[in-house]
C-alpha cells in the first residue's frame, strides 16, 4: 500500500475507534480529529491550511495529528486538556 493511502486510511480510521473506547465523553468522531489537528496547529486548524485537513497536510502535519490520535486512545488527560485547549483557539 503506498504511504500516502496507508496514512490517509489510518487518518480516517483512528477516529472511529475513539467514540468506542470514550462512550461516556458524547463525541463525535470528527471531534477527535477537531483536537488533534488543533492541537498540531496550537490554533484552530482551519486558520492555517485549507480545508479539508488531510488533503493539505504537510508529512510532518500528519504524522504529528496520527501521533496524537493514537495517544488519546490510552491517555484520556491528554485529550480532555487538548480538547478545552481546542476550544480555548475556538473562542468557546
Amino acid at each position: 500500500m503506498p504511504y500516502s493511502q496507508q496514512y490517509h486510511e489510518t487518518y480516517q480510521n483512528l477516529p472511529e475507534e475513539l467514540p468506542k473506547i470514550y462512550p461516556d465523553l458524547n463525541f463525535d468522531n470528527h471531534c477527535y480529529l477537531r483536537i488533534a489537528l488543533d492541537n498540531t496547529f496550537k490554533a484552530k486548524w482551519d486558520t492555517k491550511i485549507k480545508r479539508p485537513a488531510y488533503k493539505n497536510l504537510n508529512k510532518p502535519q500528519l504524522e504529528q495529528v496520527l501521533l496524537l490520535l493514537n495517544r488519546y486512545k490510552t491517555d484520556s488527560g491528554l485529550l480532555l486538556r487538548h480538547n478545552k485547549n481546542s476550544l480555548r483557539w475556538r473562542g468557546k
